[in-house]
Order: C-alpha cells, then sequence, then structure tokens
C-alpha cells in the first residue's frame, strides 16, 4: 500500500549490508519488492555511504566516456574508484558501450580486423569493435597482419605489461622500476593517474635485463621481427627457466607448503616445481614459516669454511661463523669437500 512504511526481516538486512557496494539498490529493491530509498534508507542507518547520481560531477563522466572504448568496465571500476556496479548503471543511462567479458573472435570480426589494420588509427578500431587497444594489438600478430609497435606506436599500461609478459603487477612496479624500468605518471583527470611505459622504454629494459623474464610468455613476433639477442634467448629459454620468482599460481603455493610439512628440503621442492631454494623459501616466508627458514650461506662464510676445512673440525668452523655442527657438516659435503686425515671430527 502506497505509504506504508516497508519492513525488513533481519536476513533482508543482512543481504543489504553484505551486498552494498556490489549489488545496486535498484536490484535490491525489485527483489524485496520495496522502494529504493527503503534500501538507501537501511544501509544509512547502517553508515554505509549511498551514493545517487548526483555524486557523478562532470569530470567523472568525462573519464567514463574516454576510458569506456579502452578498458574493460572492472579495470574502469578500478581507475575510477567506484564499484563496477556503479560504472556499468551509470554508462548505461548516459548511452555509453562497456567492453563487458572477453568474448570469441568471430569471422566478421577478423574479416573487419584485417580489412582496417594499420590504415586505421586503432583508437577507432577498438571504439568501433568494442574491444581492448590491447586485445585488438594481440589478434593483430597472431593473424599475422603485423606487429603491436608498428601500428600506432604509444604507451603501455602496468597491467599491459602484465599481461604481455606473465609478472605481477608488484613485480613491475617494485622490483622492476627499482632496476630502472621508466614508468610516468600519465594523467586522466585532476583526480586521477594511470603509470604507462613507452615501447621504446620497455624494450631497452627486457634487453638489459634478460634474467628478469621468461620470453616462453612473450607472443613471438609481438614487436616485430626479433633481434638476434631475443632469438638466443628464447633457445636459452627452452632449456633453462631464468625465472624463480615466475608467478605462483594458488596450488601451486599449496603444493609447497604440503611438502615442506612432510618434510622435504627447500632444494628438493624447488627441484620438483623447477624453482630456486630462494624462491621455495620466500614464499614459505609469506606463508608465516620464517621461523623456519634456513640460513643462506654468505660469501665470506663460504670462503672461510673452505680455507679452514681440512685444519678445523666441525664444531670449530661452527662456533665461529655461528652455526650447529651439523650445518657446517651438510654444507661441506654439499660443496664436496673432503678431509684428508679423519683424525678430526
Amino acid at each position: 500500500m502506497r505509504g506504508k512504511k516497508y519492513k525488513f526481516t533481519e536476513e533482508q538486512i543482512e543481504y543489504i549490508l553484505t551486498n552494498w557496494g556490489k549489488e545496486s539498490p535498484y536490484s535490491m529493491k525489485k527483489k524485496f519488492g520495496c522502494s529504493w530509498e527503503a534500501v538507501a534508507n537501511v544501509a544509512r542507518n547502517h553508515g554505509l555511504d549511498v551514493q545517487t547520481s548526483n555524486d557523478w560531477a562532470e569530470e567523472e563522466i568525462e573519464t567514463l566516456k574516454s576510458l569506456a572504448p579502452k578498458y574493460h568496465y572492472t579495470k574502469i571500476a578500478k581507475i575510477m574508484g567506484k564499484t563496477k556496479n556503479a560504472i556499468y548503471i551509470k554508462s548505461r543511462r548516459l548511452g555509453i558501450t562497456l567492453i563487458q567479458n572477453r568474448r570469441k573472435w568471430t569471422k566478421e570480426e577478423e574479416k573487419y580486423l584485417t580489412k582496417v589494420w594499420g590504415k586505421m588509427s586503432i583508437e577507432y578500431i577498438a571504439q568501433k569493435m568494442q574491444r581492448t587497444i590491447f586485445s585488438l594489438k594481440v589478434k593483430a600478430v597472431r593473424m599475422g597482419l603485423g606487429p603491436m609497435i608498428k601500428n600506432n606506436y604509444e604507451l603501455l599500461t602496468i597491467s599491459d605489461i602484465a599481461d604481455l609478459l606473465n609478472v605481477s603487477r608488484d613485480r613491475i612496479t617494485n622490483t622492476w622500476v627499482g632496476l630502472g624500468l621508466k614508468l610516468k605518471a600519465k594523467k586522466l583527470t585532476k583526480k586521477w593517474d594511470i603509470y604507462t611505459v613507452t615501447w621504446e622504454d620497455l624494450w631497452t629494459f627486457l634487453e638489459n635485463n634478460q634474467n628478469e623474464w621468461d620470453s616462453r610468455n612473450l607472443e613471438k613476433n609481438i614487436f616485430g621481427e626479433e633481434p638476434e639477442w631475443l632469438k638466443e634467448k628464447r633457445q636459452k629459454d627452452k632449456i633453462e627457466n631464468p625465472l624463480w620468482y615466475r608467478r605462483w599460481e594458488d596450488w601451486e603455493i599449496e603444493l609447497v607448503e604440503s611438502l615442506f610439512n612432510k618434510g622435504k628440503t627447500y632444494q628438493e621442492i624447488g627441484d620438483l616445481m623447477d624453482r630456486s631454494e630462494y624462491a621455495v623459501a620466500t614464499v614459505l616466508r609469506n606463508l608465516g614459516y620464517s621461523y623456519r627458514l634456513p640460513q643462506f650461506w654468505r660469501g665470506y662464510e663460504l670462503k672461510y669454511l673452505k680455507d679452514n676445512y681440512e685444519n678445523m673440525t666441525h664444531s670449530e668452523i661452527a662456533e665461529v661463523l655461528g652455526r650447529t655442527s651439523r650445518a657446517v657438516e651438510a654444507k661441506a659435503e654439499e660443496l664436496g669437500y673432503q678431509k684428508l686425515s679423519r683424525a678430526k671430527k
């Protein structure tokens, strides 16, 4: 009845609070058969912010319009600091078409891309086909239409690099920046920045830091005709994986912990999973096993062990280095040291 206050059950209130920001109030009002305002009041009474269309400034609307043809709507939500649902609803109201879930390429789309690639700007093609610029570039390479770098030389985002090389965003923004990768902030609006790198700077970084990435994750000829150093790296990476730090899958992390708790050593786990001992130790440290980590041998310790192994007992060396006799014995055995005289043990 009009004017009658809607009374929510405890379950409905819990549902609203749990899904606030994930599901729109409009969707909830249809679910409960009440008004939008009734749902909003529940949120307000529990200290939650209630957004309305008036919360969108003109600057935000312009940002949404500029990002819509280039990025998936979930990424736009992260860039703008809004919920996915807010982006979706506002776009519908403004008549903006969003790039949503990945979809298979149709024959018609492939024919169209073949026809316009290299003749029209990639931004125009992306908007026309409602696909991301990055997905167009990769598809064009796979279809043999030409390298990404030749058509529309432009900036790459951190997400693009992560997808391109299968590395984590944290590694790019922390480790790689520390090694000299030139990330620059590109201002979208007064409030939002996005970090990018030029093709040239990325290419230079990859050449100078070949042990930091695995060429098997890089689409062949994505940069155009490949130089000799990259061809050599591809051959080398087929034999030996350069990445002990490559991204860990959830199942790999679970397996590491399981093997560790079954008594496997770091080296044994590393051998089983094609990872370094240090990489395994790092994963276990992140899982809270710091107190059980091995104490890695430093250069001066290894030199002391080598110089004095023949003339000192295990316990004497251990006392100097602050290690256990068993650790000294194990490291000497690992390095192949043998005492000519067995008098001292």
